[in-house]
């Protein structure tokens, strides 16, 4: 498990052994604060704890261009209230949710979640070229691929918001007009969008990180 969830993270600055002694460390932290009483899947549990170590190890280690000092801050706050609340509830806490309890706002906590996590100092320069990169094309392609799975995975409603936003079939639909098409209000579907963007941030970060 260890080393499945590493190699999600690999190129970013640290060796793949680097990056599995770090999740080990993560393991062994999850074994020693798992209380089965509480009713949460120890696995769930596990890797929660095994990609907060790697994230740390990447953000303090790495040779890495810095997010934002106030989104590190941030990310690390949430992460650890979503620990607390996940292992409480038996269940991760919406991005809403998470707002109220670590005293965010739903916006600051989503720029958190989906802020691009950083860039190596030492990739080289991508080459001037008219050509198509088929390496480039192909990873293009997965990545899509990887983003529409995740969105079918939502929630029905979540699902029907994010795809007609986004236009996924066809040209994107403003708030105020799926609004009115849903018979909601324009805050409550952008809660909904938000929520949504959340999720599929959660889901798709280690998936895409590689």
């Amino acid at each position: 498990m260890v080393r499945t969830i590493a190699w999600r993270y690999r190129g970013l600055g640290l060796p793949f052994d680097d990056l599995v002694q770090e999740g080990a460390l993560g393991l062994l932290d999850a074994i020693g604060r798992y209380d089965a009483r509480r009713g949460v899947d120890f696995e769930a549990f596990a890797r929660f704890r095994i990609r907060r170590a790697i994230r740390n190890a990447l953000t303090d280690q790495a040779r890495l261009v810095r997010l934002p000092k106030q989104i590190v801050e941030r990310r690390r706050i949430l992460d650890r209230t979503e620990a607390r609340m996940t292992a409480a509830n038996g269940r991760a806490p919406t991005p809403t949710e998470l707002a109220a309890v670590a005293g965010l706002s739903l916006r600051a906590v989503l720029e958190a979640r989906t802020a691009a996590f950083a860039v190596s100092l030492d990739d080289p320069a991508v080459p001037d070229s008219s050509l198509p990169d088929p390496e480039a094309e192909a990873i293009s392609a997965e990545r899509a691929w990887l983003v529409r799975a995740a969105v079918a995975e939502l929630p029905p409603r979540q699902n029907e918001i994010v795809r007609k936003r986004f236009g996924f079939d066809g040209e994107a639909v403003d708030v105020a007009t799926l609004a009115d098409e849903l018979r909601l209000s324009e805050r409550r579907t952008r809660t909904i969008e938000h929520d949504g963007l959340w999720e599929l941030a959660a889901a798709l970060e280690p998936a895409l990180a590689g």
